[in-house]
C-alpha cells in the first residue's frame, strides 16, 4: 500500500509568515479551514467587505463566499471580476465566485467609534489681532474673519497639551461658578466672597 504524496502548488509570490503558521498550527487539524488566509482575503477585498463576507471553500476553481445578506451577495456579484483579478494577482487559481447568504462572525475588534466633540465657545481676540482686524474696511469680511479667528483660538485652547502637573494625576482646581463676583448669581447663592 503506497500512499500517494500530495505536493503543494507552486506560489507566484512568497508566502506570508501568517499563512505558514496558520497551516502548521492547531488550525491544520480543524475540519473546515478557510481556503484563503484572512490576511490575503482582506488585502484582496478590503476591510469593509472582509467584515461582511468570508471565503468558505474552493471547488473546481469556484470560490464559495458566505455573505451577511442577499444585498451583499448582489453587490459583490457586481464586483466579482475585480475581486477575481486581485485574487489571481495574489497567486490563487480562482475562476468564479459563488455567494451564499449566512451568518458572519463579528470582526475581531469592534469598529472604530468616532469621538464627537461639541464645538468650544468662541474666545475673545487678543488685542494685537483685534487691532489688525480693525484695519479691514469691509464690515462683512472683517466679521467673518473675526468669527473664524475666535473659533480657531477656541479649538487651539481645547486641544493644547495638558500641563505636566495635571497629567501626573494631581487634582485639577475647582472652577469658579459663572456668577462668582459678578453679581449675576441666582438669589440665595453666594460667591463665597465677603463684601
Amino acid at each position: 500500500m503506497s500512499r500517494k504524496r500530495r505536493f503543494r502548488q507552486p506560489l507566484r509570490r512568497p508566502e506570508g509568515i501568517e499563512d505558514v503558521l496558520s497551516r502548521s498550527g492547531d488550525a491544520r487539524f480543524a475540519r473546515i479551514r478557510a481556503p484563503i488566509s484572512a490576511r490575503l482575503w482582506r488585502e484582496a477585498v478590503g476591510g469593509r467587505i472582509a467584515s461582511r463576507a468570508e471565503p468558505i471553500r474552493v471547488e473546481q476553481g469556484v470560490l464559495v463566499v458566505r455573505v451577511a445578506s442577499s444585498v451583499w451577495a448582489s453587490e459583490l456579484s457586481l464586483l466579482s471580476e475585480a475581486i477575481l483579478a486581485r485574487l489571481r494577482v495574489a497567486g490563487l487559481d480562482v475562476k468564479r465566485l459563488h455567494f451564499r447568504v449566512g451568518e458572519i462572525a463579528p470582526p475581531d475588534r469592534p469598529p472604530e467609534r468616532r469621538r464627537t466633540t461639541r464645538a468650544p465657545a468662541a474666545v475673545p481676540l487678543p488685542p494685537d489681532l483685534a487691532h489688525h482686524l480693525a484695519a479691514i474696511e469691509d464690515p462683512d469680511l472683517r466679521g467673518a474673519i473675526e468669527e473664524s479667528a475666535r473659533m480657531n483660538l477656541a479649538w487651539q485652547r481645547e486641544t493644547e497639551p495638558v500641563p505636566a502637573s495635571q497629567a501626573s494625576g494631581a487634582p485639577r482646581a475647582a472652577r469658579v461658578p459663572r456668577g462668582a463676583g459678578t453679581g449675576s448669581a441666582p438669589p440665595g447663592c453666594s460667591s463665597g466672597r465677603k463684601a
